[in-house]
């Protein structure tokens, strides 16, 4: 079953390079730590970009970190709108990714149970 690759799934996949790539040269938030842009989810008329981070050792709690990208969305569209080949470009809303700890914390599970064997 193959499905075909949805235009705003692929603006999404190029979203997160751009960003990505972005975060590593030219806008810098050392408050979030080890950053990682998890996933970005485009809607379907590419208006609204809903962009997942995870950070390790963040500096600050996560709705801070949050709202230091909130406070930046300008900045990051400007970037945004330099690399991507589109007419009108998407608004960008963070989101903060939890798998990553979510994954930690039933890892952590598992080997708590297995200790106790």
């Amino acid at each position: 079953s193959h499905k075909p690759y949805k235009r705003h799934e692929r603006v999404g996949d190029e979203i997160k390079q751009i960003l990505a790539n972005c975060f590593i040269s030219e806008i810098f938030i050392p408050e979030a730590g080890l950053l990682t842009v998890t996933k970005v989810n485009v809607t379907e008329d590419l208006k609204i970009a809903k962009i997942y981070l995870s950070f390790l050792e963040n500096k600050l709690p996560v709705e801070e970190v949050i709202n230091i990208f909130i406070s930046k969305h300008n900045l990051i569209r400007f970037h945004l709108g330099n690399k991507l080949t589109l007419k009108f470009i998407p608004q960008v809303r963070f989101y903060y990714d939890d798998s990553i700890e979510h994954a930690q914390h039933i890892d952590s599970l598992l080997k708590k149970i297995h200790k106790d064997d």
